[in-house]
């Protein structure tokens, strides 16, 4: 067990996989199962099983983006830590702004069931009222349920889960008794059973989805289960089984129930008038029921108390047990709901963008106490004040939205963080299983402005709150409270500065000579100077400014770096923290705003992940603004022999452009080198071309052609027949949805050659952000096999050579 202080971060860790897989399961179950399916009934009708079954497939796609993110930043705060860590602090704060309201909203879903409940019993059972109307009860009630469990989760988890798991258990028992009990008579009384469920879909297609959103809510108990990740044993392993596991109850259960609610009871003269008697605290207008009205009609009309009703004809005292074990499930719910509440809260006050005592850890209970105080009160007040039924609606528009965002995140997550990340658990078929996600909540969201416009309101206005508190509190104290994202630790400038500058991030000591010298000839041809880097990581979790913690190892290796650099050309150097390599660089390359990044590469694609050359190289290729070069080098190399294969593209110009630089620093052989596919009369014309071009500038150079239809083959081939050293190839000619960072050839090369590869890439504003973009929605990743099937001709035609003319000058 951990400890912390007032301000600590730490929780104690004790909740095994059976406590959060029951947490989420009593989050799920909860209230909804006792209240909702009543509701959803009336508009669904029969097809409120195949409504729980759709929530339940639609949903399991959200699931497997929460398993996965939560094993991999198992923290408090879930969705609004990964929405940050992804879409950065404005997005952030209103997702985490939307998930405290919505656990809040649910919580007093829970308490307004628990007191309406047993406002009935009271009144119905013992006929007691205490001198208070059936309102004044209800609420009196649920004020009470809240201020208990807001104790029990002030006391900590160990008291939490039990209870949880206590009041969990005992739902699910009874539950499977009334399944059973249901089925018994449905397969005594098989054409009853048949006859309820016809015909199945009343309300058509719309009551399906009406029923789908309104009972949403009740898959979202996963949500709750990876904001305890920090006080979860084993939460990379323990946190996607917990989801699965509850996801696969709580589903099975629902379809279950709806069967027996509405396939193994009887319309009576006693339940019809009993239906028309009841008064409903949904806060909704329901119609008059027919003359010969369906049971799902009267299940309709009951509201909250439908199941109960129901299972009165199935099991002696079913009323009674119903309503008992739906005060024991709310209680259930109320207790998960005020729990992921209290975490949420903590994750935006330890954020910055809440006050501070809202991240404040009790020294004896371990729990973020003032979080919890805070939740359980909004809890409380909504209600009192709120309509249950509308309220609800918005609750579950607003998990819609969030979830929205959480799929979102994820494909940011993995495609940038995905190496630097511990993972517990993968989702599969990435990315299209965040992009269903996507599709399935956007589509139920629109649809559910036809059940509750007030619902799309209340979520609009609380959005709407949340962009004033964010800009008008939040984004001053982030500002005050906290340092950047990436911070220069330690930043030493030479005198003189030139208008030209080369970004060099040095990892590794061994490759460091190399990448100064391929950045000093560059920046002596631009007369400009050098920035030297090294990034000092720090996990999502770990505040930014602990990274000094770790300056003094980072500092010497710059030091021994600076060295290399040649007396004529300014060297500056900045030690800079963050919280990936890949993010830090591009950052630099805007705050210095530098010309060109010089990065080293270890030769070799990745096969598995879905990173190209590694997901700092990746990063920065996709997204610096400016010139990049990939350098797989094996240490100090003076070039003698440089090979510049090219086609006349914007990037191979630039490569010709590089090689010719190196070759007039070290004195070096220069070739170019056209490998011909087709024509080689017009290959051998094309290649004198190129090289008067360069004659211009000073730059003597020798030209080769060779066919073969295998172009990455060619050039390897022809630098190992021809003793090359060095070869700078440009980025492929792709379309803009590009196979590879720089085409197949250009990498394939990298690997096969095993002598020095520069790799260049001449940064082009428009067509780099198109690109990008189509870059990574829809490029083809590497096959685990390492190749793409089909090959780029490395002197195919321009595909526009006038837009590219015109790109340039603008």
């Amino acid at each position: 067990m951990t400890s912390s202080g007032e301000d600590g971060a730490d929780f104690a860790r004790e909740l095994t996989l059976t406590d959060i897989t029951l947490l989420g399961v009593g989050a799920m179950i909860g209230g909804s199962v006792f209240v909702l399916t009543g509701l959803a009934a009336g508009e669904a009708g029969p097809a409120l099983v195949l409504a729980f079954a759709l929530n339940g497939i639609i949903t399991i796609f959200t699931a497997m983006t929460y398993a996965e993110l939560g094993s991999a930043i198992p923290e408090p705060g879930g969705g609004y830590l990964w929405v940050r860590t992804a879409l950065g602090r404005s997005q952030a704060f209103i997702s985490g702004w939307m998930s405290w309201f919505a656990h809040a909203v649910a919580g007093s879903l829970y308490v307004l069931t628990f007191g309406s409940f047993v406002t009935l019993i009271l009144t119905a059972y013992f006929e007691l009222t205490l001198g208070l109307s059936d309102v004044q009860l209800q609420k009196g009630f649920a004020v009470l349920a809240t201020a208990a469990f807001t104790y029990v989760n002030y006391r900590g988890t160990k008291e939490t889960s039990f209870a949880e798991n206590v009041v969990t258990i005992l739902q699910l028992v009874v539950i499977v008794v009334v399944i059973a009990a249901g089925f018994r008579v449905a397969v005594s009384s098989p054409q009853v059973t048949i006859s309820n469920l016809e015909p199945f879909t009343p309300n058509g297609a719309g009551g399906v989805f009406l029923a789908m959103g309104l009972t949403f809510i009740a898959f979202e108990g996963y949500e709750i289960i990876v904001q305890s990740g920090r006080e979860v044993i084993n939460p990379r392993e323990n946190v996607p089984k917990a989801v699965f596991y509850s996801m696969l109850i709580v589903v099975t259960l629902y379809i279950l129930i709806g069967i027996v609610m509405l396939g193994a009871i009887t319309v009576t003269p006693d339940l019809i008038q009993t239906a028309q008697a009841t008064d409903s605290i949904g806060g909704t207008t329901i119609p008059d029921l027919p003359a010969n009205p369906a049971v799902w009609q009267v299940v309709g009309h009951l509201g909250e108390f439908g199941l109960a009703q129901a299972v009165g004809q199935l099991l002696p005292y079913g009323t009674l047990i119903i309503l008992l074990t739906g005060i024991l499930s709310s209680l259930a719910a109320l207790n998960a709901t005020t729990f992921s509440s209290s975490r949420v809260g903590y994750a935006l006050g330890h954020d910055h963008v809440f006050p501070e005592s809202f991240s404040r850890i009790h020294t004896e209970n371990q729990t973020p106490y003032i979080s919890v105080v805070l939740s359980g009160a909004l809890i409380a007040v909504m209600a009192v004040s709120l309509p249950l039924a509308q309220v609800a609606a918005a609750t579950d528009l607003m998990f819609l939205l969030l979830f929205l965002q959480v799929n979102y995140s994820m494909i940011k997550i993995r495609r940038e963080l995905g190496e630097e990340l511990t993972y517990g658990y993968l989702a599969p078929w990435f990315p299209y299983v965040p992009m269903i996600g996507i599709g399935t909540k956007l589509l139920l969201a629109v649809y559910f402005f036809n059940y509750s416009p007030l619902a799309w309101a209340i979520a609009v206005g609380w959005i709407g709150s949340g962009v004033v508190v964010f800009w008008v509190y939040s984004r001053g104290r982030i500002r005050r409270t906290e340092v950047p994202e990436t911070r220069a630790l330690v930043e030493e400038r030479a005198i003189q500065e030139r208008p030209y500058q080369v970004l060099v991030p040095i990892d590794k000591p061994e490759n460091a000579e190399r990448l100064v010298d391929i950045a000093s000839a560059i920046a002596r041809r631009n007369d400009g100077e050098l920035l030297l880097t090294t990034i000092v990581t720090m996990p999502v979790q770990t505040p930014i400014e602990r990274g000094g913690e770790r300056v003094s190892e980072e500092r010497e290796m710059l030091a021994d770096a600076m060295q290399y650099a040649p007396d004529d050309i300014p060297a500056h150097r900045s030690v800079t923290v963050g919280r990936t390599p890949g993010r830090s660089i591009v950052d630099l390359t805007r705050r210095y705003d530098s010309d060109m990044v010089v990065l080293g590469w270890r030769g070799r694609r990745k096969r598995i992940t879905s990173a190209m050359l590694g997901s700092t190289i990746d990063h920065v290729v996709e997204n610096a603004p400016c010139d990049v070069i990939v350098a797989k080098t094996a240490g100090p190399v003076v070039p003698q022999s440089i090979l510049v294969p090219t086609d006349g593209g914007p990037h191979a110009t630039y490569a010709e452009q590089v090689g010719g630089t190196l070759a007039s620093e070290y004195d070096a052989d220069l070739t170019l080198l056209n490998v011909a596919t087709s024509d080689r009369d017009d290959a051998e014309t094309f290649v004198r071309d190129r090289r008067a071009l360069l004659e211009r500038v000073g730059v003597e150079s020798e030209t080769a052609v060779v066919s073969d239809g295998d172009v990455a083959h060619a050039i390897v081939e022809y630098a190992e027949e021809n003793n090359v050293d060095t070869i700078v190839a440009g980025a492929a000619q792709a379309g803009l949805v590009p196979q590879t960072l720089f085409g197949d050839i250009a990498e394939d090369v990298g690997e096969r050659f095993g002598e020095e590869v520069l790799m260049v890439r001449k940064y082009r504003f428009i067509r780099s952000a198109v690109v990008r973009w189509a870059h990574k929605w829809f490029a083809r990743r590497p096959s685990p096999e390492g190749r793409s099937e089909s090959f780029q001709s490395i002197n195919a035609p321009e595909e526009d050579d006038s837009a590219d003319s015109d790109e340039r000058q603008n």
